[in-house]
């Protein structure tokens, strides 16, 4: 069994957010309990995926044990907690089920050298609490820039030299 660096059972905070300006943003998923938190830097990707593992994973719930996420609960607070210092960078995300607490395990490992053994923290989460979740790391992920709709690249505030449309 690994040694988890950070384990909070559960977590009473699990979010992500971004500082900066679209196109110079950084991705943070944050999560703790009571007003012990831990901040990690994190790829856009990474939260887009992490946000369809975890819907895929309720759906999976719902038809393997009868245990359907409710919807209309209060949403906990998503927004990240100041101050923000990540603690490492991500290199992997994983997500599971513990059937007997009913609550996703979000596992998170550190990136690192090969040299190096990276660190691994684990966060349980409710069913309504990782389903507001992937709704609001949805909304994160969209609220960059807007995409080429011919090439699917980004356009910044500057316009946008699209390799379609001969630029």
């Amino acid at each position: 069994m690994p040694d988890f660096q950070y384990d909070y059972r559960p977590a009473d905070h699990f979010t992500t957010g971004t500082i900066g300006t679209p196109g110079q943003r950084t991705f943070f998923l944050q999560a703790g309990r009571s007003v012990g938190f831990v901040s990690r830097v994190c790829e856009k990707e990474q939260i887009r995926a992490l946000s369809e593992g975890i819907t895929t994973l309720l759906e999976q719930i719902a038809v393997t044990f009868g245990r359907v996420t409710p919807v209309d609960v209060p949403t906990p607070d998503m927004e990240l907690v100041e101050p923000v210092i990540p603690v490492w960078r991500i290199a992997q995300l994983g997500v599971g089920y513990d059937e007997e607490e009913d609550q996703l395990v979000i596992l998170v490992q550190e990136l690192v050298s090969e040299e190096e053994s990276p660190r691994i923290a684990r966060f349980y989460i409710s069913r309504p609490h990782a389903r507001a979740f992937t709704r609001h790391a949805i909304d994160v992920v969209n609220a960059g820039r807007p995409s080429c709709p011919l090439c699917g690249q980004p356009i910044g505030p500057e316009g946008h030299t699209c390799p379609r449309g001969n630029g």
